[in-house]
């Protein structure tokens, strides 16, 4: 059986076409998506490269190998402020004038041992605020603690004057643990309880 030319003609003209529309739809429905996803693929790859080297130090580090050596060295600046902290109480503590220490709220916190000795109460008797009522004659209080209140807030010097319970002289010097121009973190206080 033969086929006549233009039914072959036509054949191959629609193997053809149909071939072709079948080369069109791999394009647009597989090669040209999958090109456009390999692209974006090369584009992510070169955004984790960028983020990658900001986040890595100059010395080729991890941020978190980075962080954790901070930690180290923070760790080692707070060991270091311990033992100055103690170092310095222990120095003051054989100082031959009678020391105490404030918090920021001006609450008793610390005394040397020349404290102790010049007074005679026990400390769990001074703790917060009691230690004015242990020195301040009552009706001295009321501007002492106005006074003592304003060096507190403002960051301030305090040399305050007054009586003692027992109506002698006494005298309060002392300087705040300045962090900056008008915070504190508590004061170390001089008590004087010979003449002003």
């Amino acid at each position: 059986m033969t086929v006549p030319t233009y039914e072959l003609l036509a054949l191959i003209i629609t193997a053809l076409s149909g071939a072709s529309a079948l080369t069109f739809f791999i394009w647009h429905k597989l090669i040209k998506p999958a090109r456009s996803f390999l692209g974006d693929q090369e584009t992510i790859k070169d955004d984790l490269e960028t983020i990658k080297s900001e986040v890595t130090t100059n010395r080729g580090k991890s941020l978190k190998d980075s962080v954790n050596a901070l930690t180290v060295t923070c760790d080692r600046i707070e060991d270091t402020q311990k033992v100055l902290d103690q170092r310095s109480r222990a120095s003051l503590h054989y100082q031959d004038e009678a020391l105490f220490e404030v918090d920021l709220e001006g609450h008793l916190i610390w005394v040397n041992k020349k404290f102790r000795q010049e007074v005679d109460e026990p400390l769990a008797n001074m703790e917060g605020y009691n230690w004015i009522t242990t020195f301040i004659d009552e009706p001295e209080r009321e501007r002492f603690i106005k006074e003592f209140q304003s060096c507190i807030k403002t960051c301030r010097k305090v040399d305050i004057e007054t009586t003692s319970v027992n109506g002698k002289p006494i005298r309060f010097v002392g300087y705040p643990y300045k962090v900056s121009e008008k915070s504190h973190r508590g004061f170390l206080i001089h008590l004087s309880f010979k003449g002003v």
